[in-house]
Order: structure tokens, then sequence, then C-alpha cells
């Protein structure tokens, strides 16, 4: 059984001398699944993955002292992901993100069976419209892609969206809707 404390406990856990590699350990076990899926949403390569997920956990190690506790330490976390990865796109040169394992279930999630009438629309199969859906999703900027799913997969609000990538939420949701545009026309070609 996953045991979940405070975010404020695990904060005061690493903070003090005595208790702080099993504070960081319960940290890492609190929050390393989603971590690691916010970090694949915008790098393909499970080792890529790893290797920015070691260099956040290092920041969060190092930074946590001065955290401010004003967000909650999820958002601040994933603040860090994200600008992490980011910058390991930018100096890998990548353009990549989410691939079809991590995207497809997801889709499969959000879209009720009562879309689909004996698993087909005018002749196209379930997985036909999800790998549809799939390709517009990548075929969105890397902002533009992460803003999409963080809303729609992960069900962010956009004041928390906001936090983690530094952006209003006025532009959120004008990038969000600019998104969902981009996907219905991709998917009506």
């Amino acid at each position: 059984m996953k045991i979940i404390i405070t975010d404020d406990e695990i904060i005061d856990l690493v903070i003090d001398p005595h208790t702080q590699e099993k504070g960081f350990r319960l940290l890492i076990n609190q929050f390393k699944e989603k971590v690691y899926y916010q970090i694949k949403r915008l790098i393909i390569h499970h080792d890529d993955v790893d290797e920015v997920l070691q260099i956040v956990w290092i920041k969060v190690w190092q930074n946590l002292h001065a955290f401010k506790r004003e967000s909650s330490l999820s958002t601040w976390i994933y603040r860090i992901a994200y600008n992490e990865s980011i910058t390991y796109i930018q100096n890998q040169k990548k353009k990549k993100i989410a691939d079809w394992e991590t995207v497809a279930p997801a889709l499969e999630e959000n879209i009720s069976s009562n879309d689909f009438e004996e698993d087909e629309i005018k002749g196209y199969s379930k997985s036909e419209i999800l790998r549809t859906i799939e390709k517009a999703i990548d075929s969105l900027p890397e902002k533009q892609k992460y803003i999409f799913q963080l809303r729609y997969f992960e069900e962010l609000p956009y004041a928390e969206i906001a936090k983690i990538t530094g952006t209003t939420e006025g532009a959120l949701k004008a990038s969000y809707h600019h998104a969902v545009k981009k996907i219905e026309a991709k998917f009506k070609d």
C-alpha cells in the first residue's frame, strides 16, 4: 500500500538533516511515476527520459530548501521537469513528443464508447481513428502539444498548467483552443 503524506511533511523531512534521506525517498516514491510521464510526454526515448529525470531529481534535491510553498509541491516539481525537458530537447535538437504507446491508452480512456458505434465510424475502425488523432496531436508545436496533453489527458486546471509552463491562463486557453481546432482540421482531412 502506497503511503501518501502531505507536501509539508515531505519538505520538512527533506530539510531536516536527520531525516533528509528518508524524506527524499518518500518524495521520489510519491511523485516518480507522474514526473516520469510528464517528461515522457515531451521526450520519446526511455533512456533520454531517464537522463532528464535524473537531472530533475538533482535539481529538486538542490533547491527544495528554497521552495517557498506558494504552489503545490507537485506543480513545482512539474515545472522543473518541464523546463529540463525543454532544455534537453533544445540541446539535442529533437522535436518529438509522446509515442503511440503513451498516447493511445490515454486517447482510448478519453473517448467514450458512445463515440463509436460498433467500433466504426463511416468505415474507419477505432484504432484508425485513434491513430489519426495521435498524428494530429504529434503535428502540433511542442509547447502546444504539452499544453493540450496536460489539459486533455491529465485534466489539469489552467491555473496549474500556467504555473508549470510559465504562461498566462489566457494564453493557455488560446493555445489549447488552437490545438483543438488544428486537431479537428487534421481529423477532417
